[in-house]
Order: structure tokens, then C-alpha cells, then sequence
């Protein structure tokens, strides 16, 4: 795991830990909501449409349900995402005081929450380490023979964070769905050119 590590860190670089800063939860919260199922450039406007002149839960329900979704409409699925939206608002204000909580079983209770979203939350705003995993990141671990072949998020989660220290979960994190993008593909991968193929258990099995 530490050789694979050491070379995704010459690829990829390593984030200074001291330049990280907490993130707004909300606003950290509604954005990953916003980018389920979208481009990143189309979540990213969607969530600064919304925020131009909202701060908080209260303000997103002081909206009609039709502004919420003209705001979001670029971030696609905009009926669904408006909902979900809304009902997390809801139980912030009628049962957090208005404040995203910062226990992970708390965010996971929110309508429309799992786990990644709750994951994010946690490690971007709260500075609590926990490794998002993603289909990038679950790809890639069940490729690399890290996990079974058939693990879900859950097991991948438990099993990437036994295996590195806190403080290596964001690189983990960061590195893993950057390789996903670039070579482990879910569809077509670039195995011939990736550059822990020589590790790499799905390519060995593959033999190409």
C-alpha cells in the first residue's frame, strides 16, 4: 500500500495539511447534494446561484419551491435535489438549531444523505478524517486488490482507513479519485498505461 502511495504522490502531489481550511458545513453540505449526478462546472453554479443571497437553512426556506429549483436547475435532477434540499433544511432548523451536526450517524439521518456526502462533510468542514468513498475510490481499491472484488463503500471504507493513519486519509481520498478519473475508468480503463499496473491485481488478471 505504501509503494502505491509513494508513487500516486509523485503523480499527483500531496496537499500541505496546513493549508487546508474548514469549509462553511452548510454551504459544503447543499454543495454536495447539488453535485450528485452532474458535471462539476454545472454544481458549482448551482450552488453559487443559490448561495448569492442565502445564508443558511432558514434562507433556502424562506424560498418558494419554484425559486429553489429555478436556482438549481443546472445541476440537473433540479425536482429531486429541490426536495431533498428543502427536507434537510427542515430538520436543521427543527432539530439542529439551524447548525449542520458534526456526528456522522446525525448527518446520515438528513433526507437524501449517505454516506460520501456524510464523509465529506465531516473531513472538508469539520476536519474530522474520514475517507469519502466514491466510485472512483471504490473502483479503485477493488481493482488494486485492496478490498474483495464485491465490496461495497461501507467495507471499502473501513478497510482503506485500517490500512493508512488519519492523516493520510484526504491524500487517500484525493489520490484515489484522481487515478480513477485518469486511468481506472470504471469503463475502459487505461491499464497499459497506468503506472502501478506492475501492482495492480485487476491488470494481472487481465494480462494486457
Amino acid at each position: 500500500m505504501w509503494v502505491i502511495l509513494d508513487l500516486m504522490e509523485g503523480r499527483y502531489g500531496k496537499e500541505n495539511s496546513s493549508n487546508r481550511g474548514l469549509n462553511d458545513p452548510f454551504r459544503t453540505l447543499i454543495g454536495c447534494v447539488l453535485s450528485h449526478r452532474t458535471r462539476d462546472e454545472n454544481s458549482s453554479r448551482a450552488a453559487q446561484n443559490l448561495f448569492e443571497d442565502v445564508e443558511g437553512p432558514g434562507g433556502i426556506l424562506r424560498m418558494t419551491q419554484e425559486e429553489l429549483k429555478t436556482r438549481i436547475r443546472c445541476s440537473g435532477f433540479y425536482n429531486q435535489k429541490a426536495r431533498n434540499i428543502r427536507a434537510i433544511c427542515q430538520t436543521l432548523v427543527e432539530e439542529h438549531g439551524g447548525v449542520v451536526p458534526s456526528d456522522r450517524d446525525a448527518l446520515l439521518d438528513l433526507h437524501g444523505v449517505g454516506p460520501k456526502t456524510a464523509d465529506i462533510v465531516l473531513s472538508h468542514a469539520f476536519a474530522s478524517p474520514a475517507i469519502a468513498v466514491d466510485v472512483h475510490v471504490a473502483t479503485v481499491a477493488r481493482r488494486l486488490g485492496l478490498v474483495e472484488s464485491d465490496a461495497g463503500p461501507e467495507r471499502v471504507k473501513e478497510v482503506l482507513e485500517r490500512l493508512v493513519p488519519p492523516a493520510e486519509y484526504r491524500f487517500v481520498d484525493n489520490a484515489f479519485v484522481r487515478h480513477g478519473k485518469e486511468f481506472c475508468r470504471t469503463r475502459n480503463p487505461r491499464c497499459s498505461d497506468c503506472f502501478i499496473n506492475s501492482m495492480c491485481e485487476y491488470f494481472q488478471q487481465r494480462g494486457t
